[in-house]
């Protein structure tokens, strides 16, 4: 049995195209894989060189005990279903640096799924899991200031952006979701949010634009 298959296996959440597994040690070349991709690094907030070896391999270490101590968080494998199953990334609920309580959603995907809508499937699905199985009031959002298609995924799952602020000794763009803002979207097709996430940012591009200078 391959990594990959033993991945399958081990997922406890999934939605049509995606299986979400806790990481073992055995996924060490996949962690090492998608971080070598310079275009996964570009926007990252942290820096950690997961595409080094003894680093994946500490991480990987770390998030066994992590699993055990923080019920219902952490930082998942994400595997793409199908004939071939095959390792795309991850999306992690985690706690907010800085704010005692608050959990932040994430993930990071391998280049070769970009624009399949994979990055709001995977939200979505977390987001269920925060709100109706966490019991969760509200869930943020980071990225970097420059990743233009976090910002649009988050905006999609209908995040409300709060600006830009510090994270972890640099700035990042937060987002913010509450439960009942969720509900109201979530029976909404992928596309139909997006649609009105374009909507709701070109009406705000607008109002900036049409603000007298002296307002």
């Amino acid at each position: 049995m391959n990594a990959t298959t033993a991945a399958i296996e081990r997922a406890w959440l999934r939605s049509a195209r995606l299986a979400l597994a806790e990481f073992v040690p055995q996924d060490e070349e996949a962690v090492v894989a998608m971080h070598a991709d310079e275009r996964v690094r570009a926007h990252l907030i942290e820096d950690y060189p997961l595409h080094e070896r003894r680093v994946a391999r500490e991480f990987l270490r770390r998030l066994g005990p992590y699993y055990r101590r923080h019920e219902g968080l952490g930082i998942w494998h994400a595997l793409l279903l199908g004939p071939a199953p095959t390792s795309i990334g991850w999306f992690n609920l985690m706690p907010f640096p800085g704010r005692d309580g608050e959990v932040e959603i994430g993930g990071r995907l391998l280049p070769s799924t970009w624009g399949k809508g994979l990055a709001q499937e995977g939200g979505a699905m977390l987001l269920d899991y925060a709100f109706d199985r966490l019991g969760l009031a509200r869930v943020w959002g980071t990225c970097h200031p420059d990743n233009r298609s976090a910002q649009g995924v988050l905006a999609a799952l209908g995040f409300e952006s709060m600006g830009r602020m510090p994270y972890e000794g640099t700035q990042a763009e937060h987002f913010m979701i509450r439960v009942n803002r969720w509900r109201e979207l979530r029976d909404l097709s992928p596309s139909t949010r997006m649609r009105r996430a374009l909507r709701q940012r070109r009406t705000s591009e607008e109002k900036v634009e049409c603000t007298p200078i002296d307002a």
